[in-house]
């Protein structure tokens, strides 16, 4: 039986593949919580460098060891790559200037790129000894990653990050288990899968995932009296609970209040925050008079027994103050369902049933959608601050997309307030402005697109110690709103920043600066926001639902003054974070270059560059970049659409690596040539029909919104998948023994093209990766070879 149609080893195939993926998914989740962002282009990027890797190893050495110890290598290289991103923390804060963190930093990528270059050899092997049935296995590889998506999602919503690795070392276990005959080494697989799935069930403290000591759960976690009193996962979210006296968090607070404290607990979404859990009810004077003292209570004031919607509301705060305020009626839109299980079960009780109150209507859906979904108009909208301080010349947060900071979103927002509704953001305040400046560039594009051309009569600014607050009136203010607004900036000692009628006196009495530079810049944005944008030192252009990428603050002019900082500044990277993006795609460029050539080099080959094999380069060298630079930004976009980024790249991956596994079982009856001008087309109406579909899909359910995912991505993976295995087969019978050496080319060029999606969405939007894609496999189509 030949080894590429063995039942065992197709079905082998398939369980390595899908524990490959299982292990990508998990991985995104471990660096979500671990460092700072969830890196999944990197993780994507490594994935396909390895197995590049494998693709020269087979192309220089053909004979490669049993599939079943590959397999084997495969779970032990899981696990020992956990075990070192665990228990050798990366420090991105010293790297600027301690050299040893460049060196764990390589290590990461060696060990957590040696599952997919293990994985990779196995599925290499068998696509090379298929040869021209090479779409077979090819088709188990890709049907089997598919699979391991939703795989990874369910254990990750049921036994955490670490339940994830078990999985995908189990999976890897099982691949060897259908690939050894041998009944001795069966028993013995069979233990060690049992062990492994017991130790995802109820992992030992040693295997527990630690954080980086600068996340905020670690900060937090060092006082002296702090306990951990919650830990739960989803599917796209850890959270924890964490109670000590040492907690106080009251964002804005007036420096003129005289309080008690309330008591309070601190809740962390993947280790970042705090959130306050409050041990206060807002029926009481303690509450009400809390709430004279935040900044928020203003629009509360202005429009008393309001109907207001809070999105993101955190773990309760903003809810309290509303109420307390005078709302008679405030509906949540929780975008975590475990906070709102949390509020519910465990501190229920602590926070008087806060979530429970008659006056509250609770919406555990994403802020997007409950604007989609709401038929009623509110009085007050409210943008709650739920993320914590996030210093603007790190870029390390860079690449977070947010799509409530959106123009669309506060358009959204604006369309859902009464008549004389009131659109209210807080953002927390940098030096020199940023998140307070890019929120008032967005606040006054989106009043401009609905033809409000003089936004100065519509809106207040103003800011405490460490806060700005921005209220966009859906009529002007009216002079005796202005004075009540007075009355209430003066009571708390908040200065304005913009107000219709303000007076110079009236600037930068109470958190006095040696320069007002926040009233100097809101004023120039609203007198002409595009000069303004264009000459401020930081990327304040308003983010849209194409470039959805808030904290990206990135200029290439301050590029000397970052590398004149770096090694100064405490931040990630040393405040260098974007510029390590081009540093990585630097790397993944010379690694893709090293791994195309070496085959040849090392062979002697270098001499008979022929014009077939220039084209063979070309094919799979676009194939390989179209890929990507479609998958990625799909993966961002549909993040709108399906509310987590894990669940959009579970999605995005289970999709197209199934419909690409159909795709290259139907390579052998289909015209290469006609199929690649059908994909170009429908990558084409793909990304003109996306946005609309988004926006008119947003209000459905979460099932009908996969659905739509699914039937919107089926077509293209469908046709993404032919064209590499056709190309195969056409390679095998030009120039037998080839296929290990395109399987590097594709893998090399996927993994600069993952890191360069990411680059491109930043700076140029979704739309624009995705026609980078589109025209890559156009040159795929131009570089075809022609049927023998």
């Amino acid at each position: 039986m030949h080894l590429h149609r063995s039942t065992n080893t197709i079905l082998g195939l398939g369980l390595i593949s899908a524990g490959s993926l299982a292990f990508e998914i998990s991985l995104t989740r471990l660096f979500a919580v671990q460092q700072f962002h969830h890196f999944a282009f990197v993780v994507i990027s490594l994935a396909v460098m390895g197995i590049a890797a494998s693709g020269v190893l087979l192309a220089l050495r053909p004979k490669h060891p049993p599939l079943s110890i590959l397999a084997i290598a495969y779970a032990i290289s899981v696990l020992l790559a956990y075990l070192t991103i665990n228990h050798l923390p990366f420090d991105s804060y010293s790297i600027a200037w301690d050299q040893r963190q460049i060196g764990v930093l390589i290590l990461y990528f060696l060990v957590t790129g040696a599952p997919f270059l293990l994985a990779g050899w196995a599925v290499g092997a068998c696509l090379t000894a298929a040869g021209r049935e090479a779409h077979l296995p090819y088709a188990a590889n890709l049907v089997g990653s598919a699979l391991g998506c939703p795989a990874a999602l369910v254990v990750l919503a049921s036994f955490g990050g670490e339940g994830a690795v078990a999985l995908a070392i189990s999976l890897g276990f099982l691949a060897a288990f259908a690939l050894t005959p041998r009944i001795s080494s069966r028993v013995l697989l069979i233990i060690l899968i049992t062990l492994t799935i017991w130790g995802g069930i109820d992992p030992p403290k040693t295997l527990a995932l630690r954080l980086s000591p600068y996340k905020p759960l670690s900060v937090i976690s060092l006082a002296p009296d702090a306990q951990t009193t919650v830990t739960q996962w989803s599917a796209s979210t850890r959270v924890d609970v964490v109670e000590s006296s040492s907690i106080h968090v009251l964002p804005g607070l007036s420096l003129n209040a005289k309080i008690d404290l309330p008591l309070q607990a601190a809740l962390f979404l993947d280790g970042d925050g705090p959130l306050p859990i409050n041990n206060l009810s807002h029926y009481t004077t303690e509450a009400m008079t809390l709430a004279t003292y935040m900044p928020t209570a203003l629009a509360y004031h202005l429009r008393p027994y309001t109907n207001a919607l809070i999105l993101q509301p955190g773990a309760g705060l903003d809810t309290i103050v509303a109420l307390a305020a005078g709302a008679i009626h405030v509906t949540l839109a929780i975008d975590e369902p475990l906070i709102h299980e949390i509020l519910t079960g465990p501190y229920a009780e602590f926070t008087y049933y806060l979530l429970d109150s008659p006056q509250l209507t609770v919406i555990t859906r994403p802020s997007r959608n409950v604007l989609h979904a709401s038929h009623g108009d509110y009085d007050v909208i409210q943008f709650a601050l739920s993320q914590s301080y996030r210093p603007v010349a790190s870029g390390a947060f860079s690449l977070t997309e947010d799509f409530s900071l959106t123009v669309e979103a506060f358009g959204e927002a604006f369309d859902r307030l009464s008549e004389n509704g009131l659109l209210m953001i807080t953002r927390w305040l940098g030096t020199p402005p940023s998140e307070s400046a890019r929120t008032w560039a967005i606040l006054i594009a989106a009043l401009q697109t609905h033809g409000i051309d003089d936004p100065g009569p519509h809106l207040i600014a103003y800011r405490g110690m460490r806060t700005a607050t921005m209220i966009a009136a859906k009529q002007p203010y009216h002079p005796s709103e202005l004075d009540a607004i007075r009355a209430f900036l003066q009571d708390n000692a908040f200065d304005p920043i913009h107000l219709p009628d303000l007076k110079p006196g009236e600037l930068n009495r109470y958190n006095q600066l040696p320069q007002d530079t926040y009233y100097e810049l809101f004023s120039s944005l609203l007198d002409d926001p595009s000069s303004t944008i264009d000459s401020y030192d930081f990327n304040l252009k308003p983010p849209t639902d194409d470039r959805p990428f808030f904290h990206h603050f990135f200029r290439w002019r301050q590029t000397p003054d970052i590398m004149a900082t770096l090694g100064i500044i405490w931040q990630p990277f040393g405040g260098s974070g974007y510029l390590i993006l081009l540093a990585l795609l630097g790397l993944m460029i010379l690694l893709s270059i090293m791994l195309i050539l070496s085959p040849l080099i090392v062979l002697g080959r270098q001499g008979s560059w022929s014009r077939p094999r220039w084209r063979m380069i070309g094919y799979f060298a676009f194939l390989g970049a179209g890929y990507l630079l479609i998958e990625i930004p799909l993966i961002q976009k549909l993040t709108l659409l399906l509310d987590r980024p894990a669940l959009a790249l579970a999605t995005v991956l289970f999709t197209l690596l199934l419909a690409s596994g159909i795709g290259s079982l139907l390579s052998t009856r289909v015209s290469l040539r006609k199929t690649l001008i059908a994909l170009v087309l429908i990558l084409g109406l793909t990304i003109v029909t996306l946005p609309w579909v988004t926006d008119h899909a947003l209000a459905w359910s979460l099932g009908a919104r996969l659905m739509l995912s699914v039937v919107l991505l089926a077509p293209a993976g469908l046709l993404m998948g032919v064209p590499f295995a056709a190309g195969l087969r056409r390679l095998e019978e030009r120039s037998p023994g080839s296929i290990p050496w395109a399987w590097a080319i594709n893998g090399a060029i996927s993994g600069v093209s993952g890191v360069l999606a990411a680059m491109i969405s930043l700076d140029a939007g979704f739309t624009i990766t995705l026609v980078v894609g589109t025209l890559a496999y156009l040159g795929a189509w131009g570089m075809a070879l022609p049927e023998v």
